[in-house]
């Protein structure tokens, strides 16, 4: 999947079996990979990209040693002048940055709804999360049945708002914030 048009990637780690929870958008915020993968698997499809920008979401120990394997495949740590680089970004603390108002639990239906409306806003290409409750009817609510079939994990939508910061980090610098190696989403964005 080389280009060599740069890609804009949000991981998020956690544990299990495939730990990475990997997300890739283009220049126009489109989703390009939405993939779980081993952490070797992930630094295997990220060597393909020759030109990316990765936002990691450093939540667990995994994180660490994703990012030594990443630094070994030669990414390099918040460099703009290198073609494949790093950097880490907290997706709570970006969520709360754009909602404005109380952030629901990211464990409940609600709250990655909540969350997927806010990536909607800001004009990533997903579908309309509202388009949920179109589909509930009485009848599939009796019988247990909810559309669930188009809705994010909250893994994926913490790895999409990490490719979202990586994608504001290039395309609106000024409202991000930088400390180190760490970028997060300004609380005073413009509208």
């Amino acid at each position: 999947m080389s280009s060599d048009h740069i890609i804009f990637a949000g991981v998020d780690i956690s544990s299990g079996r495939k730990p990475v929870t990997f997300a890739a958008l283009d220049e126009n915020m489109k989703i390009l990979a939405l993939q779980k993968w081993t952490l070797s698997e992930c630094v295997d499809r990220l060597k393909e990209y020759k030109y990316i920008l990765i936002a990691i979401n450093p939540s667990t120990e995994k994180s660490v040693e994703f990012k030594k394997l990443i630094a070994q495949a030669g990414f390099k740590q918040a460099s703009r002048q290198s073609p494949r680089c790093w950097v880490e970004t907290d997706s709570q603390q970006n969520y709360l940055a754009l909602c404005q108002h109380k952030l629901l639990s990211r464990r409940t239906l609600e709250g990655r709804i909540q969350r997927a409306l806010i990536l909607y806003d800001e004009r990533l290409q997903i579908p309309d999360p509202m388009d949920f409750f179109e589909e509930i009817t009485r009848h599939k609510l009796i019988q247990g049945i909810l559309p669930l079939e188009n809705s994010y994990s909250s893994r994926e939508l913490d790895a999409l708002m990490a490719a979202y910061v990586a994608w504001m980090y290039t395309h609106e610098p000024r409202q991000v914030d930088v400390l180190g190696n760490r970028v997060m989403l300004s609380n005073e964005l413009e509208e």
